[in-house]
């Protein structure tokens, strides 16, 4: 039997203890195996008794535990517990680090996400199995064994823990053909299933929009005005004179004006219902023509309104140009067809319209017991739908909990050769009793008794209905293909013909084997005595010095060569672990992962290389670096528009261009390609007395008001240093990542006292990095 001991919390002291007793091994698919049993405290065993205590050590069976549950009792004098302890890889991945970041939101491999939780936890990993990219938003910011739960689940992983290394499979377990049979090697046969909770569908809720109103889509023309009062008809702008007055009339919270601002624009005033109290103002002035659109009384009850507008002059802030005209104008968006119109109508978000993402799934189990609703799952943590339904898939509870309960009898015991029952694997099942026949069901649950004579109980069974009840309703033909019931064996031919050839192979190589007492099996080179294989229950294992060593071997840990030669490698994961990277390899990419920093990787997919966090270098033939960490070395020139596009108060000179204005004016405008993330700008500014020189870079487009100014560079320096170096500016504009889209931005000059004439030029101008 095993020997069991008890190590202290701070696991300075070990004793081995004795006198314990129902001692129970409990083993579960993606859960690793658990012991419980029950002691009583003797004069014999009070050292290690003593010991004990929650998230304490146990080790038995060359398996480490931490105490989970200690259930006292006390009789007279006699002290006895009952003890409960897990695996103690769950406590040891849960504590020994916590997982602080998250990963970038993209697809990902399981590889990628296991190298981000695994870093200080004390246990590495293996991935035994083919699994698809998926994308989780937002993982990270958890303990490690929360977020290795979430992958089990994500990628419908199975794991087993060999030492300190995580393997991870599509599934554990194997394949055998040994059926389990009533009355033959089972007993006790007890069919458990519930469909209490059973659910089809369900809906789920993402954030709230932080608006509670939102733009019904209705857009409507200005009603109630008086059409003399426009002296421009012409769509989609209508101009007006002083006084003119209009109205927009809607149900709702609000509405968005739409109207033309322009340098002859002057202001409009607005009344909610009359209410002297509710006014709002708005100017449609603009150096430029430009289209814009403002919101009006958003914050109103949501019912019948009109907004009463008039037109009051010009805008006290900005002096409108007249060019001849007897008052300013306004212009307001009118349309007799479909398009944009005066202004589009608000209303309070109700229902569905909450939420910035709604998601519904429905199981396909529905087809068979028709929709039952789940109650919704309401979690402000998404805003995209793809990723809400995905979790609502994950939590539906479509489950139907199928599964059967007996007791294997172990007919080892009793001189038969049947297998040992494992968790995971997957057997025939025959209860004729039940009228169950059924190919392939799998070992859920084992339940065993190390240290009694007595029978493992074990489940077999799956979850879902499926796998579940539509795997126990399987009809007793897909059995008959596989077990001849006459024979009471397994029928041969439904072996792959590579096992078949293989079986008839090893059957007829019977010369050069040995058989030795020690047990096991030699296969003996005859030409050379020390190179020989030996095959035994631990493994496979080859020598070429007579056995002193196995260079290569295999055994259930694993496999250890000194030389592989292949002309095909097929496999669905290959792990490289250094110390600077990473390296990956599987179904799916190739992947080198920097360790200190799972968002900087390298990888290689079909038609795809994809580089993040810097890293890639290109180099010339002469050492020049084209590509340096990531960042494009070039410079990317930029052309000015020809003829040169500047204001007509702005003065084009052989050396620099010169204005007296004291407000910007244009001096070039320039379009180019984003392809670099900055704008270098340079220039030579000085003017002709005591003031200052401004040049500008600003932008501006359609629905941006107003110019948006990137930089702006000035100088003090006098006409009599024009030559001197004192005149250069210089700076570097951060216009983002690129985005190879086409740009345009405007050099601007003016003066800071109309008698002071500024001078500029740009002696440079380019993209980078």
């Amino acid at each position: 039997m095993p020997d069991m001991f008890v190590w202290s919390l701070d696991k300075t002291k070990k004793e081995r203890l004795v006198g314990y007793k129902n001692i129970v091994r409990k083993w579960k698919v993606n859960n690793l195996n658990s012991i419980s049993f029950s002691i009583e405290r003797t004069e014999l065993n009070k050292r290690a008794f003593d010991l004990m205590e929650e998230k304490s050590w146990v080790e038995y069976d060359g398996t480490t535990y931490t105490i989970e549950d200690m259930d006292p009792s006390i009789f007279g004098d006699t002290q006895t517990v009952d003890i409960t302890a897990e695996h103690v890889f769950y406590d040891e991945f849960m504590n020994r680090t916590y997982v602080y970041t998250t990963l970038s939101t993209s697809k990902k491999s399981l590889n990628e996400y296991m190298s981000f939780i695994i870093p200080d936890t004390g246990y590495k990993f293996s991935i035994i199995g083919s699994f698809e990219t998926k994308e989780i938003e937002n993982f990270g910011g958890g303990n490690p064994l929360e977020l290795f739960k979430s992958l089990l689940e994500k990628f419908e992983a199975e794991f087993e823990i060999v030492g300190n290394d995580i393997r991870l499979y599509n599934r554990i377990g194997s394949q055998t053909a040994y059926p389990y049979r009533s009355k033959h090697n089972i007993s006790d046969i007890t069919k458990n299933g519930s469909a209490r909770n059973l659910s089809t569908y369900i809906k789920g809720f993402g954030k709230e929009h932080q608006e509670k109103d939102m733009l019904t889509g209705e857009t409507r023309n200005m009603t109630s005005f008086d059409p003399n009062a426009w002296f421009d008809k012409t769509e989609p702008y209508y101009g007006t004179t002083l006084g003119a007055t209009f109205k927009m009339e809607y149900y709702g919270t609000g509405v968005r004006f739409n109207y033309y601002a322009a340098p002859d624009g002057g202001i409009i005033e607005f009344t909610l219902d009359n209410d002297p109290e509710k006014k709002a103002t708005v100017s449609c002035w603009d150096s430029t023509g430009v289209v814009r659109s403002v919101d009006l009384f958003r914050d109103a009850e949501q019912k019948a309104h009109t907004i009463y507008g008039v037109f009051k002059g010009k805008d006290p802030d900005h002096e409108p140009t007249l060019n001849g005209l007897d008052a300013p104008r306004a212009y307001v968006l009118y349309r007799s067809g479909s398009g944009q119109k005066t202004y589009d109508i608000y209303k309070t978000r109700e229902g569905d319209e909450k939420y910035m993402a709604i998601a519904e799934y429905t199981s396909p189990l529905a087809s068979k017991y028709g929709i039952r609703v789940q109650a919704p799952i309401f979690d402000e943590r998404f805003t995209n739908v793809d990723y809400l339904t995905s979790y609502l898939r994950e939590n539906l509870n479509d489950k139907l909990e199928i599964s059967h309960e007996m007791t294997f009898v172990e007919l080892q015991k009793a001189g038969y050769p049947s297998p040992k029952p494992r968790i995971g694997d997957s057997v025939p099942y025959i209860v004729e009793e039940l009228d169950i026949t059924i190919p392939e069901v799998r070992i859920m649950e084992i339940d065993e008794y190390p240290e009694d004579f007595k029978s493992s109980t074990i489940v077999l069974g799956n979850g879902r209905d499926d796998f579940g009840e539509a795997v126990f309703n399987s009809g007793k033909q897909q059995l008959d293909e596989i077990y001849d019931s006459r024979k009471k064996t397994m029928i041969i031919d439904v072996l792959p013909p590579a096992v078949k050839l293989a079986t008839d192979a090893l059957n007829n190589s019977l010369t050069q084997l040995e058989y030795p007492v020690n047990g096991g099996i030699i296969a003996r080179d005859p030409n050379d005595y020390n190179r020989f294989v030996v095959l035994r229950s631990s493994g496979l294992g080859v020598t070429t010095n007579g056995g002193l060593t196995f260079d290569e071997a295999i055994t259930a840990l694993g496999i250890n060569t000194s030389l592989l030669t292949a002309g095909q490698i097929k496999t669905n994961n290959i792990q490289i672990v250094g110390k600077d990277n990473l390296f990956y390899w599987d179904g799916n990419e190739l992947i080198a992962i920097d360790p200190n920093d799972p968002n900087k990787f390298a990888r290689m997919r079909a038609g795809e290389f994809y580089i993040k966090g810097g890293a890639f270098v290109l180099e010339r033939p002469d050492g020049g670096k084209v590509i340096d960490n990531g960042i494009i070395q070039y410079g990317y020139a930029i052309q000015g528009m020809t003829p040169q596009f500047c204001s007509p108060e702005v003065t084009v000179a052989p050396r620099s261009c010169y204005t007296n204005a004291t407000d910007a004016k244009d001096f070039q405008a320039y379009e180019f390609k984003h392809d670099g993330r900055y704008l270098r700008v340079r220039t030579s500014q000085y003017q002709s007395g005591s003031g200052t020189c401004y040049m500008s870079v600003e932008q501006s487009y359609e629905g941006f008001d107003g110019w948006k100014r990137w930089a702006l560079l000035s100088s003090t320096v006098s006409a009599e240093n024009a030559s001197s170096d004192d005149t250069e500016r210089e700076t570097l504009i951060d216009f983002g990542v690129p985005t190879f889209t086409r740009k345009r931005i405007y050099i601007r000059l003016w003066s800071s006292n109309a008698s002071v004439t500024a001078y500029g030029r740009v002696t440079g101008i380019w993209q980078e990095g």
